[in-house]
This record gives structure tokens, C-alpha cells and sequence, in this order.
């Protein structure tokens, strides 16, 4: 949990975060997820990078017994948090997932990363074990803009890729 709230904490420190109505920086929105999808920020809810970045360093693990459902939580951002956000020529949608290792439903996957090639948004999945099914579910969209990485010991490295190719392309 440690690493993943890092990497999410060091890809924050390298975007600028919308202060304004104003279609410059970044909305960030933050859910966690196992079998269920649960809102933990909302876009609207931080404008001030210094507060978000002092939720997201608040954020709290929470043990559950249930399996992770990465495909489950991919269609949830898709459906309901990208549905009201700002459109414009220059707006990119990006969504950012953490995984602890293989999924168990390649198959959502396969369609979350269909549905956000329709809705224009980019997938990048961070990984901190080896998923190959989830590599390949990636691949599903043959646009090359889907992103799978596992974050190694060089995690400035990895994460450098994410945000050059995802984030601020």
C-alpha cells in the first residue's frame, strides 16, 4: 500500500492541478476497490495541489477479505467518474489503476479497455507484481495508447514512461 500510495504521490508532484473553471492542469479523482468501487476524492473535491496531496497522504489502508476486481473497478471509473468532465480539443482523460498483482477478470478488463477507447479515455495499470493477463487484456485496444507497468526498484523510471506517455503526453 506504501508503494502505491508513493507512486501515486510522485505522479501527482509532476502535474499542475486545476485551481479554476480554467481548462488548464489536471482534476484528479481517487477510488479504492476490491470487489466493490468506493470514492475516496472526487474532481471537484481538491482544487489546491497542497490539499490533495495531503488527502492522498491520508488515505488510510482498508483490509477486506474480498478479491480484487480490477475489471469491475475500470468499467466504474469509465461509467461514473469520467461522466461529467470537462470536454475540449486539448482535455486528455487518463485513468490510473494499482494493482497488487494478476486479476482474476481478464475479461472486464478486455471490455473496460474497449469502453475507454469509445470514450476516448487512456488506461494505464501499475503493477507491483508480474501480470501478464493483464498486459494482454491491455492490448485489446490495438491504439497503443493503453499502458502497462510494474513498478521495479528504478520506480522514478517507471513511473517517467506514465508520465511522459499517459499523463502529459
Amino acid at each position: 500500500f506504501e508503494r502505491q500510495r508513493s507512486a501515486l504521490l510522485s505522479l501527482l508532484d509532476g502535474i499542475t492541478v486545476s485551481e479554476s473553471n480554467c481548462p488548464t492542469g489536471a482534476r484528479v479523482a481517487v477510488v479504492a476497490y476490491s470487489a466493490y468501487t468506493k470514492y475516496m476524492i472526487r474532481f471537484q473535491d481538491y482544487q489546491h495541489k497542497t490539499r490533495l496531496i495531503e488527502a492522498v497522504t491520508n488515505i488510510a489502508l482498508e483490509r477486506t477479505s474480498n478479491r480484487r476486481n480490477l475489471g469491475a473497478a475500470m468499467r466504474f471509473v469509465g461509467q461514473n467518474i469520467f461522466k461529467r468532465v470537462r470536454e475540449g480539443l486539448l482535455t486528455r482523460k487518463v485513468a490510473v489503476f494499482f494493482s497488487n498483482g494478476p486479476a482474476q477478470d481478464v475479461n472486464d478488463i478486455v471490455t473496460a479497455t474497449m469502453e475507454y477507447r469509445g470514450l476516448n479515455i487512456v488506461p494505464v495499470v501499475i503493477s507491483l507484481k508480474n501480470a501478464p493477463a493483464v498486459s494482454r487484456a491491455l492490448e485489446a485496444d490495438d491504439s497503443g495508447s493503453s499502458i502497462f507497468t510494474v513498478l521495479g526498484r528504478d520506480m522514478a523510471a517507471d513511473l517517467r514512461k506514465v508520465h511522459n506517455c499517459a499523463i502529459c503526453y
